[in-house]
């Protein structure tokens, strides 16, 4: 049976990022293909607030696309008893294509004992001297293997035993795991590998659903579906499938993707926003049957209260990755009501940014604290980027930070100005 074709959105997923997987993953079951959605990593409070108020459970967490041993596992070639004689020994590795075979007590994993063990009895034999056991000969392998061990660790030569709490589950070798049906993944809301669920290479992309820069190496095994749309969130085009497949949006599923349009474009305020999101938003709200302004500001309050945060939880929200030339950065992004509180602990939010660029290797880790009510956006960072910076915004940096009016969007008004200065 063939693998379910995962719907997933970015790491560190916002809420266009949880809701667009959900809403495009329930399309694709109402057109009969067998699709889940899956997330990268936990609901933010905002989106939290979004799935509660729609009753909508979260998807399941996946962490990576690595194949995994237990997939691969030869479940099916037992081991050799402790107790069994050498020709018993010897029987197992002529109806066996390997040089080991694994012993057991009982279910058990003991051990292995080599082919070439039995050459050494043979000698033995000519020589008129006594005979080992399997027990006698039993030792513990160099390398054994868990259901949950990453596939590419199988080396390409021998079969090795896989075990599990103890207990003997299987052989697995390299041809096993290459033979490994690949999971086929769905794209929404992101296209860089840098922000792609790790193991990616081990998979296959099938499809890309986007609103962002096309940027990074992203390379797939054949031709696939993409779609990118410059509107203000990707749940405006998921919208717009649905219309196009002519299946009606579920009540749910309109609420998630309304959620969406309201986070991604600051509830219409975003110069990201377009009329085609204003319109989608107003034939979502009246299918949810709630009223746009006023949910949209309970959502952007739950999730502007960043109040019980730690300064590491902060600089990691929303964060994305991106690259320029060889540098690799992040930024981050706060939506608040008021900026005062998290501007009274900027040293403390710089040492969390420098910690964070330290410890990955970036050229540098901004944060957006972005305020929802004055539209505007203090830009701070760590890394020897001031120049740059300035360069970007035509500001002079102070301290590590530039104020911004007017800018609220990352991919619009931060991204791009930053790429054009490293250049």
């Amino acid at each position: 049976m063939a693998k379910q074709i995962f719907v997933t959105g970015h790491k560190n997923p916002d809420t266009d990022s949880i809701c667009s997987s959900i809403a495009y993953a329930k399309l694709k079951q109402l057109q009969g293909i067998n699709a889940a959605p899956i997330r990268a990593g936990e609901p933010n409070k905002e989106t939290a607030f979004a799935l509660n108020y729609f009753n909508v459970t979260p998807q399941p967490l996946v962490k990576d696309f690595y194949v995994k041993v237990g997939e691969a596992v030869y479940s099916d070639v037992e081991g050799l008893a402790i107790n069994a004689s050498l020709k018993d020994a010897a029987k197992w590795f002529t109806d066996h294509e390997s040089d080991v075979a694994p012993v057991v007590d009982n279910g058990q994993f003991v051990g292995v004992i080599e082919k070439a063990q039995l050459a050494d009895q043979f000698i033995k034999t000519v020589m008129g001297e006594e005979l080992s056991t399997v027990k006698g000969l039993v030792h513990d392998p160099e390398l054994v293997f868990s259901p949950n061990d990453c596939g590419h660790d199988v080396p390409e030569k021998g079969r090795y035993a896989v075990v599990e709490n103890g207990k003997y589950v299987g052989m697995v070798c390299a041809s096993s795991i290459a033979s490994v049906e690949k999971q086929q993944v769905i794209l929404v809301d992101h296209n860089e590998k840098k922000q792609i669920i790790d193991g990616i290479d081990e998979a296959s992309i099938v499809g890309v659903i986007d609103h962002h820069r096309i940027g990074g190496t992203l390379a797939t095994d054949g031709p696939i579906s993409i779609l990118f749309k410059t509107v203000g969130c990707t749940a405006t085009i998921v919208t717009g499938l649905y219309e196009q497949a002519g299946i009606a949006i579920p009540k749910d599923v309109a609420g998630l993707l309304l959620s969406a349009v309201i986070s991604d474009t600051v509830l219409f305020r975003s110069p990201t926003c377009t009329p085609t999101d204003r319109e989608a938003a107003e034939k979502l709200a009246n299918i949810a049957g709630v009223d746009i302004e006023k949910y949209g500001m309970e959502m952007l309050k739950a999730g502007a209260n960043v109040s019980d945060l730690t300064p590491d939880q902060i600089v990691h929200n929303d964060m994305k990755e991106f690259t320029g030339g060889d540098a690799t950065f992040t930024v981050a992004q706060v939506q608040v009501m008021d900026t005062t509180d998290l501007l009274n602990q900027k040293q403390v939010l710089l040492n969390a940014l420098e910690k964070l660029r330290a410890e990955n290797g970036y050229v540098a880790s901004f944060l957006m604290i972005t305020s929802i009510i004055d539209e505007s956006t203090n830009l701070i960072f760590a890394g020897n980027m001031d120049e740059a910076v300035s360069s970007a915004f035509g500001k002079d940096v102070l301290d590590k930070e530039v104020y911004l009016p007017k800018v609220m969007s990352r991919k619009k008004q931060v991204i791009p100005p930053i790429l054009s200065a490293m250049k």
